[in-house]
Formats: C-alpha cells, structure tokens, sequence
C-alpha cells in the first residue's frame, strides 16, 4: 500500500483524536482537572490538564456557556437546510414549502426536539451560526445543546422529525438509536 500523507485538515484531526484519548486516560486514571491545578500536580499532570481544558472549550454563539442560567433546549439532533446543500433550487423551496417557511439564500436550522408533552417536533429556526458550532462539537463526541431561542428565531414548528438529521450523542447515548425506525422519506416526516 503506498504512503499517502495525510491532508492538513486530516493531520489537525488526528492529533485532535490522539490528545482526545491522552484527556480520557487521565480521566480513567481519576486525576484529570479542569479546575486550576492542584498544588501537588506534576508538570505531566499539568500539561494533561491544560490539554484537557482546551479540549473542553469549543465556544459559538449561543452555547449556554456565557449565561449558565439561560434556558436550554433539549435535541435529539439537527440539520441545516440550505440551498447549497440540497440537490437543486426546487428541491429547497419544496422543503420550505413542507416546513411552512419561506425560501431564504441562508437556509434553515431544524432542531429535533419535544413539545411540552413529548411528542417529536422539528423546531425551524435561524440559528445558523449556533447550528454549526453546535454539530462541530457534537462531531467530536460531546454532548451539548444549546440555549433556547426567543421565539423571533423560530420560524415554524412542525410535528415529527424531519429530515435525515445528526443525532445528538447525548440521545445516542441515552436511547441507543442512531436513526429513527422506519425512517421516511427523504426530508418527510418520522
């Protein structure tokens, strides 16, 4: 098999992986801080720590971390709908269509989360920026959700899940589902 160097992006990633697993191990061994150091900590120690709280803090804008007392919103996973990302310009508008929005060149955030009773719903809404921080960080593993949004940033709710959307591993790890069961459609309903 011939040498193929990896990519920048792969190589970053990687070492992101291995520093990932140096972070787990010190947790494992039960001495991993994310508070300030304690005073009998070795300089690997120390190190590990501070690997650790970096590793920690991916920020984006609206990630409950500024305001600890904000409410948040419980997800089970998200998708970005945007006419970049779908196969054609009908395709798009028909989505919006289904969702009950209008078409926009920025796209939509659909959050999959429960009405007050538990039943599934797709929240629509404009939170972009929060969106892709948030699938950023849950590409790694970690489980966050984000602060609810007012409801100027909702455009819609609709009943069920809609579209094939990343799951959340804070609902992978709690129910084991990676996909919804019967899943439907192509953008349709679950």
């Amino acid at each position: 098999m011939p040498d193929i160097d990896p990519s920048e992006a792969e190589y970053l990633r990687e070492i992101e992986l291995l520093a990932n697993d140096v972070v787990n191990r010190a947790l494992d061994e039960g001495w991993l801080s994310f508070d300030p150091d304690p005073d009998d900590a070795t300089p690997l120690q120390r190190a590990v720590n501070a690997l650790g709280r970096q590793l920690q803090d991916h920020h984006f804008e609206h990630d409950g971390c500024v305001d600890p007392d904000a409410p948040l919103v419980g997800l089970a996973g998200a998708l970005l709908v945007r006419p970049t990302t779908i196969m054609s310009e009908q395709e798009y508008i028909d989505v919006c269509e289904r969702l009950g929005v209008e078409a926009r060149p920025q796209g939509w955030a659909l959050w999959h989360t429960w009405d007050q009773k538990g039943q599934r719903i797709t929240m629509v809404t404009t939170r972009i920026s929060t969106t892709e921080g948030m699938l950023l960080v849950w590409s790694k593993g970690r489980h966050l959700v984000p602060v609810k949004p007012p409801r100027a940033a909702v455009a819609a709710t609709v009943r069920g899940w809609i579209g094939p959307a990343v799951r959340s591993p804070g609902y992978v790890a709690e129910t084991g589902v990676k996909e919804a069961a019967g899943a439907a459609t192509r953008y349709g309903v679950r």
